[in-house]
């Protein structure tokens, strides 16, 4: 298939996916009789009845998470009973326009199908450049670096996942993970009435800075002699190089140049983009560098707000004092990558762009193999073979002589277990719930199995309150340094939301897509396992109760924050529009057998 056509299925599938699961409305039904032209027995009836038009598309499969696979974008009915052939953009359109009509609201229709276009072109610039490298982006074996620039497609229920507003196309080769883009830092020297900065290592940030530029081979001695061993309390602050030709556009930023800000260029040892875009990773270095990028990727402009570097270096400090040895005790294979340090400039109104995490780096020579983000593992091919979790099991079943629907079993009981489990016990037994979507959650595989889970993301934590104490124990007032002290209700809702049916169940549609199992049997599976955590629910919580009895879940939606234009990282926002109910495939896959 060529990549324009790739990409054109791949947008149809992250959209009309987010439409059908987020909006609903549809119904399965008899391909023969509908208009379609087609060897799919089965199709989607999707009335529009705000433009009296049908709209039916080809199902290839079905899915209990919905996540399913279309035979093509299908056809739309006319009120005057003309079936008209559908490519991905007329659909959304069609779509669109329901939702507008609908909602008595315009929303962002126009801008948000140039994204839709937009994503879609990037997404064929991606499947050219990609294609022959199918070992590496789904073979048996990978590399940190490589799975985390293995997201061909991006987000697979969004409407736009491939959308990069500001990255200008020459530049995306050197800054696009899924280009295998890679580029060294650009460094800034700051007086030190101008930094700020905290840690919770036995060195400040700057210092932490200042030795990995010493222990870099490829820096210069004579950059280290002038700018890191000098005479001098000024402080460097390593900058994606996008964000430092943003920062020296800045009126706030030129007006200090030469006066407490000196830009020193790229130098030092390549870093590699990963699949955040943002955060950057390079083998050999001690931390990795999570800074502001003023882009809008997907549904906001990723830059980091002081509280959130505040609240990485408390929840350090959170584990440091105790909780970590509890975790350990209970979960050896489970750990939380720590945010131990920041740096900014401090340039009097807010935020300046200059805000750096400094992100633990465990993936650090052989700990580098075979660590993989959950998302790279479920994400489909770009040819017409499987994603590299379907490759894996299948590869697995040959080797130990099974069928592919136990080794699927197996592999995922085994997540559960070193993941899943983990995080809802951590969240119940003690207040501590954490974002743990596929793109922030990293499994290590051992012979192909899963052996070990790492958290990552300092803006993701969850306190529900009637749990608070719990961690107020081990660090007083750590809730009012990391502001995220909630209800029970917001906290069991992303809790179930990032967790259950992004994380978990995304890797159940995973295995199913690729034919190796029924998604029903990983769905029993995932039930048994909460049923067990019974034994450390909270008496605040619904959340057990929710995933196992109600046949609906909320959930956040992709593709209403889009539709409204909305940053759903912005705090002062009403996140109304955010949240959608859904189906909970955890009770309706089961329906007439309970």
């Amino acid at each position: 298939m060529a990549p324009d056509d790739r990409a054109a299925s791949a947008t149809l599938h992250s959209f009309l996916n987010c439409y059908l699961h987020e909006i609903g409305g549809h119904e399965v039904v008899n391909a023969a009789e509908t208009p379609l032209v087609t060897d799919c027995k089965r199709g989607v009836r999707l009335p529009l009845p705000e433009q009296g038009i049908e709209v039916f598309v080809p199902l290839s499969y079905y899915s209990a998470g919905d996540r399913h696979l279309f035979g093509g974008p299908g056809v739309s009915v006319l009120p005057d009973g003309r079936a008209v052939d559908l490519d991905y953009l007329r659909l959304a359109r069609l779509l669109l326009e329901e939702l507008s009509l609908a909602r008595d609201a315009p929303g962002a229709v126009d801008e948000l199908l140039l994204r839709v276009v937009e994503s879609c072109r990037n997404t064929a610039r991606a499947v050219e450049a990609r294609r022959g490298d199918e070992e590496r982006l789904y073979g048996f074996e990978t590399t940190f670096r490589d799975a985390e620039q293995s997201l061909v497609f991006g987000h697979h229920r969004h409407p736009t996942p491939k959308s990069r507003q500001g990255i200008a196309p020459h530049d995306e080769p050197r800054f696009a993970p899924e280009l295998r883009g890679s580029f060294r830092l650009h460094y800034f020297r700051v007086a030190a009435d101008l930094l700020d900065h905290d840690s919770t290592l036995d060195r400040s940030a700057p210092a932490w800075i200042a030795d990995a530029l010493r222990a870099d081979e490829s820096v210069p001695e004579s950059f280290v002699a002038e700018h890191v061993d000098g005479d001098t309390d000024d402080g460097l602050v390593p900058v994606h190089p996008w964000q430092a030709d943003y920062l020296l556009a800045q009126p706030a930023v030129r007006v200090r140049l030469g006066d407490g800000i000196e830009s020193l260029g790229e130098v030092g040892r390549e870093f590699y983009p990963t699949s955040s875009v943002r955060t950057l990773y390079s083998p050999d270095a001690p931390f990795m560098v999570k800074g502001s990028l003023n882009v809008k990727i997907t549904n906001s402009a990723r830059v980091n707000k002081r509280h959130e570097l505040v609240r990485g270096v408390a929840v350090s400090e959170l584990l440091d004092a105790g909780l970590r040895d509890v975790i350990d005790a209970e979960f050896p294979e489970f750990d939380l990558i720590d945010d131990p340090a920041y740096v900014t400039v401090d340039l009097g109104d807010g935020e300046s762009g200059f805000e750096t995490v400094l992100r633990e780096n465990p993936f650090r020579g052989d700990a580098a193999t075979n660590a993989t983000p959950v998302v790279a593992l479920c994400q489909n091919p770009i040819g017409g073979g499987r994603s590299r979790l379907g490759t894996i099991v299948e590869t697995l079943a040959e080797r130990e002589g099974r069928s592919a629907g136990a080794v699927a079993e197996s592999w995922f009981r085994r997540y559960l277990s070193v993941g899943v489990r983990p995080v809802l016990w951590l969240y119940l037994r003690y207040g501590f719930g954490v974002e743990a979507h596929q793109q922030n959650s990293v499994v290590l595989l051992e012979d192909g199995y899963p052996t070990a889970f790492r958290y990552r993301d300092n803006q993701g934590y969850y306190f529900p309150e009637s749990r608070y104490d719990r961690l107020d124990d081990f660090l007083p007032g750590v809730g009012e340094r990391t502001d995220t002290v909630c209800g029970d209700d917001i906290a069991d809702q992303r809790m179930i939301y990032w967790t259950v049916l992004n994380n978990a169940l995304g890797v159940v549609s995973a295995l199913g897509r690729s034919g190796l199992v029924d998604e029903r049997r990983l769905l029993a599976v995932l039930r048994e396992e909460l049923e067990s955590l019974r034994e450390v629910d909270a008496p605040g919580s619904s959340l057990l109760d929710q995933l196992l009895a109600e046949p609906t879940l909320t959930r956040q939606s992709n593709l209403l924050t889009r539709f409204h234009d909305i940053d759903e990282l912005d705090d002062s926002l009403d996140d109304a529009p955010l949240f959608v109910e859904v189906d909970n495939p955890l009770v309706t896959a089961f329906d007439g057998e309970r």
